[in-house]
């Protein structure tokens, strides 16, 4: 097997436009190793057989077998990377996203015809979208034919990396090498990964915060609307505390002022996933303040948020008192915050190192009972450390945030009763 690849610029040779440069590190790493381009071929691409003997061509941003760079305003179907053989047997077009939501039918339709001639034909589609595209499908509907065309996401790339690396590459240190190189590159451009897990490997800033907030609540948003269909809406923007916390929520049509709502947010120190009763959510106040002036009540919700406590590694309750400037500005009055763990057993195991306080629920009931002529807000909060392990680095903790999510649903349903 030969690989040319004298058609790639120069691997210093950088694109100005971002999703350029993607396929072009994409197309460097995989074509600077025969095993790396079969690994390719035969992983992501689906392509059964190659040839041992056959001679393959890679290029980007060019038609197949020719030097000049294309122009965004000529020829449209010119796709963002080849893979070819010389014998006309295999061709490979290779469309490349590095926004959601952003292809376009006639332009995969184009990249099918522009394969027409070669014997073997693959449409590979690599977006940052959680699943398939639906002009992927639509496309696939349409062209009944020997095309194969197969999406992936650059999280099934990132992925598919990551489990080469975990393989003993002793005897391969340039493969090693590249693979290391491709990850740490998409690492840096995790606004095309989906939720990675939390993680500052460079210290707490907001903006990785939001990046990492903004792929979890993407990836939250099906099981949200499952176990919560009033839940539909995100805000415009996640939003900062201060340069030290950001938070996000998905609210009623309504507006999340006005209702309940679900509520995650980013700290250097934690994560949390929390009810939230807004201060104008007028009917979850009236609910609150019966169920703190009625003893059944009472002991009703304290069930409840028992049962949630076993299902989280900490749940804090939290009350807060704000004025607004110019109604945008928030400036914190008052606050309280106390692990549910000091008010003893229930909730304290044996093993916990905190320490019982029960005058915290004292405070709550009389916060939450005398509240008149302030904004307040209360949340309940499950909270992770991000020191404390249990996975939080890693991309399977979006399973735990999905169990969060459900477990707090008792709760949710108790507060909306009228």
């Amino acid at each position: 097997m030969k690989i040319r690849k004298d058609r790639l610029n120069c691997i210093y040779d950088q694109y100005s436009n971002q999703e350029n440069r993607l396929t072009h590190a994409l197309l460097h790493t995989i074509g600077s190793s025969r095993w790396l381009f079969s690994k390719f071929l035969k992983d992501i691409v689906s392509v059964s057989e190659l040839p041992a003997r056959e001679n393959y061509e890679i290029s980007t941003q060019k038609v197949p077998f020719s030097h000049g760079d294309r122009e965004a305003e000529e020829i449209e179907s010119i796709p963002d990377a080849w893979i070819v053989d010389m014998s006309g047997n295999l061709g490979v077009a290779i469309e490349v996203k590095d926004k959601k939501n952003s292809l376009r039918l006639n332009q995969l339709r184009g990249h099918a015809d522009r394969i027409a001639d070669y014997r073997n034909r693959y449409l590979l589609v690599i977006t940052p979208d959680l699943r398939e595209p639906d002009k992927v499908e639509e496309l696939r509907r349409k062209r009944q034919t020997s095309l194969n065309i197969v999406w992936k996401s650059w999280d099934q790339v990132y992925s598919w990396l990551a489990q080469l690396a975990g393989k003993r590459l002793s005897g391969r240190p340039m493969e090693a090498f590249l693979i290391s190189s491709m990850l740490e590159y998409l690492e840096r451009r995790n606004d095309v990964l989906g939720f990675r897990g939390i993680k500052f490997p460079h210290g707490f800033n907001v903006q990785d915060a939001k990046l990492i907030l903004n792929s979890m609540m993407e990836e939250l948003e099906e099981t949200t609307r499952k176990y919560y269909p009033d839940l539909t809406k995100r805000r415009p923007a996640i939003t900062t505390f201060s340069q030290e916390s950001v938070w996000d929520c998905f609210g009623s049509d309504e507006g999340f002022t006005k209702d309940l709502h679900v509520t995650l947010s980013i700290n250097e120190k934690a994560h949390d996933i929390s009810i939230t009763v807004p201060n104008s959510a007028k009917k979850a106040w009236k609910r609150l303040k019966e169920v703190f002036s009625d003893d059944e009540n009472q002991k009703e919700l304290f069930s409840i948020l028992k049962d949630l406590r076993d299902q989280v590694p900490h749940l804090f309750v939290e009350f807060n008192q704000r004025h607004f400037i110019a109604q945008r500005i928030g400036v914190r009055d008052g606050y309280m915050e106390f692990d549910i763990d000091t008010l003893g057993p229930p909730f304290r195991k044996r093993n916990s190192k905190v320490k019982e306080f029960p005058l915290w629920k004292h405070a709550i009931i009389d916060a939450v009972l005398h509240k008149k002529r302030i904004n307040g807000q209360v949340m309940f909060k499950a909270r992770f450390f991000l020191d404390e392990g249990n996975g939080i680095d890693k991309p399977e903790f979006i399973g735990t945030a999905k169990s969060t999510i459900k477990a707090f649903k008792p709760l949710y349903h108790f507060l909306r009763k009228s």
